[in-house]
């Protein structure tokens, strides 16, 4: 993956971080874009987990939530942030 946006984790391990960009079975060319969660290793640098496509992380949430995954409180803080982002669009 080529980040092209981080942010830290709220609730993650120190350093813990969640990057946005250009996924790593992008053609040349191509702007497949994915969701890629790092953490840091044990010499500081960030270690990198899976890579979800941004299309799939809606059919992610759901999901998780149907599955039991997810808290009330997690889904009733997904569903106020996607309102939040919403009506600022």
């Amino acid at each position: 993956m080529d980040p092209k946006v981080k942010t830290p984790v709220k609730g993650g391990a120190d350093g813990d971080v969640l990057m946005l960009g250009t996924a790593s079975w992008s053609k040349p060319g191509a702007e497949d874009r994915s969701l890629k969660y790092g953490w840091p290793d044990k010499n500081g640098k960030i270690a990198r987990g899976g890579e979800l496509p941004v299309w799939a992380i809606p059919q992610a949430v759901v999901f998780a939530a149907k599955e039991g995954y997810l808290s009330r409180s997690e889904m009733r803080r997904i569903a106020k942030g996607l309102v939040d982002v919403l009506a600022r669009a």
